[in-house]
């Protein structure tokens, strides 16, 4: 059957295609090109596998549709792929500001470690980490729509041939985003993708299969087309099943799928939960003004084919490029421009800020997101666990506030343009080999092999949270990673903005180093309405004498004992702002009712002296006319 149905493949519908691509290539498909009607065309369609076979109810063996051949019959599903979800590992792409990272987390070797295949400074690259793209996909690819990393075949190594035979691609899962049917399960997507289930993925999300069943524990030789398992009889392969209901008499599937993306499905992978003694139930928390007046996600950050989303801040690559995508920012929307020949201000019925006696000198040193985005700054910045780094909304997640890694949220930091904009921000936490300022992570398995035995017994296990580190324990294992390293390179383990590492007479030593440097990436959402904007209440919102603007604590994360919980950085150090001015400028904006009122005491003063003055001079001049004209009669 195997051989009968790749020999028909390979005739029937490889070399066709192959024909029409060379004929075609230009040619555009039915659904890449609008007539005019905004409605959403009836997704009644066939269902194709990965080898673009038609799939049909009582198919044996019945295999999962491929969102690459079936929605790729009337989309150009190379065209999407270029778009901002699935371009990372492509070179050439313009990367923009950095944003937020895969977050390699191993409790048991204190590692906390920002990773991107972006290059955005302050991130590792998997590789790195040992992280090729199928082992990367498997941790992370729960909160991706495929493709990517998913699709890097040819980047697998030799012993991964036959497990992807098995596994198949991580394809684009359209469904991911363009779904509207309740039925969709997207935690369904992380469920299988652990199990290598990389094909059945997508068709796991839908409202219509169920995926059981595990590729991982299949063995090598297992044939995906024939169903057997000859070495484990007991194991449980791979497989879907369909609602036959859902198949028409033509054996069409309806989708119900959307142009304009749903919310909920943005909110799977970009939801951010703030942990603590305040905003702790969901009740509490507040929705993005936008979205509450109705708006939805896609509203702004809108996208073409090429999926290429406008990501909405100012100066970002695809804004220079595209005047449309300049206006779908804070200040496209809200602020009019004058050079432009149509306004555009006001789009989606944005109002216009007065900003009403505060200086101009704001909108230079500040972003709108300053005042108007993420939470309110209080007196200790706080944790936040988001989808991404915390695998928020999947099944068996770690609901614990302790759990890595650390996020705290806001953190004022002054970007590249000069401006000051709300960050979260994490710190690094890695063993490395060290050459100058250049520090390569070093493999946490590495790290876990040499020290068995010294970090036995340690707390936090259960919830997640930092493991309590000692310096002798750091101390023993860089001797130990020391003696096996044949480069004889430096090691250090980075933790809590510093570099701890061996000197000369063998005594841990603690520096600071780049590399130790917290990494921070700006916060967008969620946008507060102008009533709760930071200055609404007057300049002391920022400019008190203890403002958390200037003066918040940020505590220095780390597992280390002498470091946890102790040491704290003011907020003012990253946002490039002086404590000492900040506080002489607090004291000033507290004795300005006095000096008003000394203000109004001296100007009267002055006045009533002047006009004393003038009266005396105008006395003087009546009298020198008068004795004038007394001398001239005379």
């Amino acid at each position: 059957m195997n051989l009968f149905k790749t020999t028909l493949v390979s005739v029937l519908v490889i070399a066709p295609g192959m024909a029409f691509s060379q004929n075609h290539v230009q040619a555009p498909k039915l659904g890449d090109v609008s007539d005019g009607n905004r409605s959403v065309p009836v997704h009644l369609i066939d269902l194709y596998d990965a080898d673009s076979m038609l799939v049909r109810p009582g198919d044996q063996p019945m295999l999962p549709f491929s969102t690459k051949v079936t929605c790729g019959e009337c989309h150009n599903y190379q065209k999407v792929r270029t778009g901002w979800h699935f371009n990372a590992t492509d070179s050439g792409v313009q990367h923009g500001r950095r944003s937020h990272p895969w977050i390699l987390v191993d409790q048991r070797t204190g590692t906390q470690l920002p990773l991107s295949y972006r290059s955005w400074p302050g991130t590792y690259r998997p590789e790195q980490v040992g992280l090729n793209a199928w082992r990367f996909i498997q941790i992370f690819g729960r909160h991706t729509p495929g493709g990517g990393a998913g699709e890097k075949v040819k980047s697998d190594p030799p012993e991964i041939f036959l497990r992807r035979l098995i596994s198949g691609p991580l394809e684009i899962n359209c469904l991911s985003c363009h779904d509207a049917e309740p039925a969709h399960d997207q935690a369904e997507y992380a469920n299988n993708l652990v199990r290598q289930n990389f094909r059945w993925a997508a068709a796991a999300t839908s409202g219509f299969a169920t995926v059981v069943g595990s590729a991982k524990a299949m063995p090598d030789n297992y044939d995906i087309y024939s169903g057997l398992v000859w070495d484990n009889p007991e194991a449980i392969p791979p497989a879907v099943s369909y609602d036959l209901s859902r198949f028409n008499s033509r054996g069409k599937v309806l989708f119900d799928i959307v142009r304009k993306i749903p919310n909920e499905r943005c909110y799977f992978c970009h939801s951010t939960k703030t942990v603590g003694e305040t905003n702790s139930e969901r009740w509490e928390a507040e929705e993005d003004i936008h979205l509450t007046s109705g708006m939805r996600c896609v509203d702004c950050h809108r996208n073409g084919l090429d999926h290429n989303m406008v990501r909405g801040y100012e100066d970002e690559p695809q804004a220079r490029q595209n005047p449309a995508a300049a206006s779908l920012s804070c200040k496209g929307c809200h602020l009019p421009d004058e050079s432009n020949e149509v306004p555009q201000a006001g789009r989606l019925g944005a109002p216009q800020p007065q900003h009403a006696g505060i200086p101009t000198v704001h909108f230079e040193k500040m972003t709108c997101t300053a005042c108007h985005a993420g939470s309110w700054p209080i007196e200790k910045t706080q944790l936040v666990k988001t989808s991404q780094a915390h695998a928020l909304g999947t099944h068996s997640v770690n609901r614990s506030d302790e759990v890595l890694p650390h996020i705290m949220s806001p953190v004022f930091v002054r970007e590249a343009d000069g401006k000051i904009a709300p960050h979260k921000m994490i710190w690094p936490a890695f063993w490395a080999r060290i050459n100058g300022q250049d520090a390569t992570p070093i493999l946490p398995e590495e790290v876990a092999a040499l020290s068995d035995t010294l970090f036995t017994g340690v707390d936090s296990t259960r919830s997640g949270d930092w493991l309590t580190l000692q310096e002798d324990q750091i101390t023993q294992v860089l001797k130990r990673l020391a003696a096996v390293d044949s480069s004889k390179r430096a090691v250090a383990y980075i933790a809590g903005g510093k570099l701890y590492r061996l000197n000369k007479s063998g005594k841990l030593s603690k520096e600071n180093h780049a590399a130790a440097q917290p990494y921070s990436w700006a916060i967008g959402h969620d946008v507060r309405p102008a009533s709760q904007s930071l200055g609404i209440r007057g300049c002391g919102d920022c400019h008190a004498v203890n403002a958390p603007f200037y003066f918040s604590q940020l505590y220095v994360d780390s597992p280390m004992a002498a470091d946890r919980h102790s040491t704290y950085k003011a907020m003012n150090d990253f946002a490039d702002l002086s404590g000492i001015y900040g506080r002489l400028f607090a004291i000033f904006f507290f004795l300005r009712p006095l000096l008003k009122l000394l203000l109004a005491v001296t100007s009267t003063i002055l006045i009533g002296v002047l006009l004393w003055h003038a009266l005396q001079g105008l006395g003087s001049i009546m009298r020198a006319a008068g004795e004038f004209k007394e001398s001239s009669n005379g």
